[in-house]
């Protein structure tokens, strides 16, 4: 680009370590305007971060080291720089956001003295002036009264609060390149709508250049001008963000966007990516993708293809570039089908599962001799939800609403305070101990982070076995031997994978390991909490595959928590929307996607992020943030952030009421 504020071109970052070199980025090159928007796409460990901490020259250390390539930042070489010159850099004319802002704020440490510090460092800035632009910055990412949130410890603010403040900090100096690494994982749908929206309007305020570092290709779609897709440490292709979505012209680009399920598309099974991306300390001749790649020939494995103009703008790192035009066209331009039809619940499966008018209410005590309690948090409060055999039953809603409070009184790791869990029309607090091995049996689950779920120090054979020691000791070891081969066998394993340990697996192997562990015991229900949500785009396809196919296959019911909603609407077949820990409207999946009737309901599907730069749905910004539920609002706890919200709303708490066939709402706006 003749005009561009930054340059980055065959960047080469090695890391140096035991095992070898790993080639973190090896040889990418892109640019960026000022006032553009370039995402920056790809799955786990193809350079990503790793080329941005490279752009500020804060590689690891040791081993860590840029040995070879360009970077040009508004006519100078950053590599070229001297340590004292790059301090001086970072944070004044390139800033940087995190994935995670409670890693990176100090906890010890008000909002209002980590602005301040930044401000103090770059700008020379003392005194009034100095709390004046503190506050000026908090109200410009849009922090309501700001006067006091500066007095606040991080620890006391929400998590979209927090990367607010993470994104006062860095626009504290009016930088001209801002580089955002994924930092809207962690927020729910609407305030992550909301900090989208900010981060743009910033950049019009300010001629802001925008990096965003992210794998979810929906906020590409509905952020960036531009778009780089690295693999392998590589850039295999860029262009705009249309250009990308409407012909995309590498295979792997191709296939990342294959394999995403939307809020449109039917029950089709999703398109995957076969196999793992390749180990940088052991990256393939030729091209990195070809193992992969089903367009894949002898040339392929041998020529490593430079990143070529295939259109104006749009360039690929493909050999056979000029055939995908068509092929990409055919397998990810095409409209979404109907959805298949929904089998009805209740008109097979017996009741597995439910929960009548369940209640968990948490004291809040204060003092620490003679404590006392002071209030209540009432984390759920009154769900009533039915599980049938072979259903998937999805709960969506914001951080606080009160899912996974559910889930955890679900397995029995908590009492409730009211109502109850009913298994097989038992209440699961009041089985015996012979009962209980039973219901252990039965409900399994399978939790977001499969790396922390599995002990380090076991073998795959041991962990996978470990449900049956417990809950069946009397079988033989030849057939603790068999049924983890089976367990193994029925998520796609390989049985020589029972002598590894965690740490030697891919994160879909480990999540495929956790999902054979909950089938060892042939359990009738598996509970999901954000099973899907911590894998990367192609991985994340073949974990929910597999799923349908094991229920397909079993009749396992699932208990399917997620906050990303077109996951939820390919896995389940019925959906509960919760609330402040109450269920505000359920539906089956197809039904509560078509016809949507409670406001807040509404406000997530239109704030879902978009599968194509053209989708153009009209987007609601909720006020504010899920109140607290230590004092939720009176009557409909919704009502202070609805945008239908009437007189008796805040009167008048409403019921779940059916109004069709199998579609409950709790709204006035149907009538009370």
């Amino acid at each position: 680009m003749a005009d561009a504020l930054l340059e980055v071109r065959d960047l080469r970052t090695y890391i140096y370590t035991r095992r070898g070199v790993v080639k973190a980025v090896d040889g990418a090159t892109f640019s960026i305007g000022r006032g553009e928007t370039l995402g920056i796409v790809g799955e786990s460990g193809s350079g990503k971060s790793m080329t941005c901490l490279s752009i500020l020259r804060l590689v690891p250390e040791p081993g860590g080291h840029i040995v070879g390539g360009e970077i040009v930042f508004d006519g100078e070489d950053l590599l070229a720089k001297s340590p004292d010159a790059m301090r001086r850099l970072r944070g004044s004319r390139i800033a940087m956001i995190l994935q995670d802002p409670m890693a990176s704020l100090n906890p010890a440490l008000t909002v209002g003295e980590q602005i301040a510090e930044t401000l103090r460092l770059h700008r020379g800035l003392r005194g009034r002036a100095l709390d004046g632009r503190v506050v000026d910055l908090l109200r410009q990412v849009r922090i309501s009264d700001p006067e006091r949130r500066l007095h606040a410890y991080p620890h006391q603010m929400s998590g979209g609060i927090r990367q607010r403040v993470a994104g006062a900090i860095a626009i504290s100096c009016q930088p001209s390149l801002l580089i955002a690494d994924e930092p809207t994982t962690s927020l729910d749908v609407t305030i992550q709508a909301q900090y989208l929206r900010l981060l743009k309007e910033i950049q019009r305020e300010t001629n802001l250049a925008l990096i965003f570092v992210t794998h979810d290709l929906g906020i590409v779609a509905k952020l960036c001008d531009r778009v780089a897709v690295m693999y392998a440490g590589r850039i295999v292709e860029t262009g705009t963000t249309r250009d990308i979505f409407n012909r995309p012209r590498h295979p792997y680009t191709i296939g990342l966007l294959s394999c995403l399920p939307t809020l449109r598309s039917g029950r089709e099974p999703l398109t995957a990516i076969e196999g793992q991306p390749p180990d940088l300390a052991n990256v393939p001749p030729g091209c990195s993708f070809a193992p992969r790649c089903p367009l894949a020939e002898p040339r392929c494995q041998e020529v490593r293809p430079p990143l070529e103009a295939a259109e104006p703008d749009h360039l690929v790192a493909c050999l056979r570039a000029a055939e995908t035009a068509t092929w990409g066209t055919r397998r990810v331009i095409s409209t979404p089908g109907a959805p298949a039809p929904h089998a009805e619940p209740g008109a097979t499966g017996d009741v597995v599962l439910e929960a009548r008018r369940l209640t968990k209410h948490f004291p809040v005590m204060r003092g620490t001799i003679l404590s006392r309690t002071v209030g209540t948090v009432k984390a759920v409060d009154g769900v009533d939800f039915v599980l049938r055999r072979g259903e998937t039953l999805g709960l969506v809603g914001e951080s606080g609403c009160g899912k996974t409070t559910t889930a955890r009184l679900v397995l029995r790791l908590e009492r409730p305070t009211a109502g109850g869990i009913l298994f097989r029309g038992r209440d699961v607090h009041a089985l015996r101990r012979h009962e209980l091995g039973d219901y252990r049996r039965a409900v399994q689950a399978v939790f977001q982070d499969p790396y922390s779920s599995l002990n380090p120090r076991l073998t795959i054979r041991t962990t996978v076995g470990e449900p049956l020691a417990q809950n069946q000791p009397d079988l033989t070891g030849a057939e603790v031997e068999e049924r983890i081969a089976e367990s193994l066998g029925r998520v796609g394993l390989r049985p020589r994978i029972a002598d590894d340990y965690p740490h030697e697996l891919s994160g879909g192997q480990r999540q495929r390991v956790a999902l054979a562990r909950a089938l060892t015991t042939s359990p009738e229900c598996i509970l999901l909490d954000e099973a899907v949500s911590a894998l990367d785009v192609s991985i994340r396809a073949q974990v929910m595959n597999l799923l349908r196919e094991i229920q397909d296959r079993l009749g396992v019911s699932y208990l399917f928590i997620a906050h990303d909603l077109a996951a939820v609407k390919y896995v389940s077949t019925r959906i509960g929307v919760m609330y402040l820990g109450k269920l505000v409207e359920t539906a089956t999946s197809d039904e509560l996607y078509a016809r949507p009737l409670h406001p807040y309901t509404q406000v997530l599907l239109n704030n879902a992020l978009p599968s194509h730069p053209d989708d153009t749905r009209e987007e609601v910004i909720l006020k504010g943030e899920v109140p607290s539920a230590f004092d939720p609002p009176p009557g409909c706890r919704f009502h202070p952030r609805c945008p239908q919200a009437m007189p008796v709303c805040a009167e008048l708490e409403p019921v779940l009421r059916e109004q069709s066939a199998g579609h409950q709402v709790a709204c006035h706006l149907y009538g009370t």
